[in-house]
């Protein structure tokens, strides 16, 4: 028995389905007929949809918060980019004064 493959639809799809049931001016099964949907999987969709709802009136908000987060973590990659400096700036200058003292040093520091 292979496995049945479960179809999935785009959310312009489902949206354009849960908006035309909120009208009512046909029934969930008329609509799922029409559209060659299985009728159960409406009410889920219509679920998803009303309880998302309230994000259409928070875009902005979102999308400003979402930027500032960006924001922060771009901050926070170049400090550490800054560490990296740092660190290779000293590790090239502990590598220097090594060799000028005729001090070795373990070979795995040779790949920094």
């Amino acid at each position: 028995m292979g496995k049945r493959k479960v179809k999935e639809y785009s959310a312009e799809f489902k949206t354009k389905v849960v908006l035309e049931v909120l009208k009512e001016n046909q029934t969930q099964a008329e609509i799922a007929s029409r559209y060659k949907i299985p009728s159960s999987t409406i009410p889920s969709w219509i679920k998803h949809f009303l309880g998302n709802a309230e994000n259409v009136f928070k875009g902005r908000q979102m999308e400003k918060n979402h930027k500032e987060d960006i924001d922060k973590k771009e901050r926070h990659i170049d400090e550490l980019h800054k560490k990296i400096g740092e660190l290779t700036i000293s590790v090239d200058f502990l590598k220097k004064k090594h060799r000028e003292a005729g001090i070795s040093y373990p070979q795995e520091f040779d790949r920094y």
